[in-house]
């Protein structure tokens, strides 16, 4: 199953002298369940400065995981707790990324709901911060509307 959706993923980073950078971005996308899956779809843009890039979040019930295809290649894995190190390919070359989870909060399910995601994030040798990226997830008023009138 898959529909639609309308997807606003606001992330806050916050270095280690405690301010605090914040980016919004809301664009449509894919909502899909498999099993006890939940995945949301959406391309990036030049805001985020991943243009050309598809990220998925797949949503388990233990975990979380982040694939990035396109200019930017990433596979990262969040469980609380436990850190997980990947490796972000970027067009200036490929970074080490290590990320901690402190926390995951679900309410994603049938295509609504919110994840929101608290972790440590360290790029090798670059930076250290605390990042919260909360992913919302509606249904696409517009895109049902079309549907039903073709």
């Amino acid at each position: 199953m898959e529909k639609h959706v309308i997807i606003n993923v606001t992330s806050v980073q916050r270095d280690e002298t405690g301010k605090d950078e914040k980016i919004t971005l809301e664009t449509p996308g894919i909502y899909g369940e498999e099993g006890n899956m939940r995945y949301v779809s959406y391309r990036e843009t030049k805001l985020a400065g991943m243009e050309g890039t598809t990220t998925t979040l797949r949503v388990y019930e233990d975990h979380v995981s982040l694939l990035r295809e396109g200019t930017f290649l990433q596979e990262q894995e969040y469980r609380i707790g436990k850190s997980s190190k990947s490796t972000y390919q970027t067009l200036m070359g490929p970074l080490e990324v290590t990320v901690v989870t402190r926390s995951i909060e679900d309410s994603l399910t049938g295509g609504e709901g919110k994840v929101v995601l608290t972790y440590d994030v360290e790029l090798k040798g670059l930076f250290n911060h605390l990042n919260e990226v909360v992913i919302e997830v509606r249904e696409d008023p517009e895109y049902s509307w079309k549907s039903e009138n073709n």
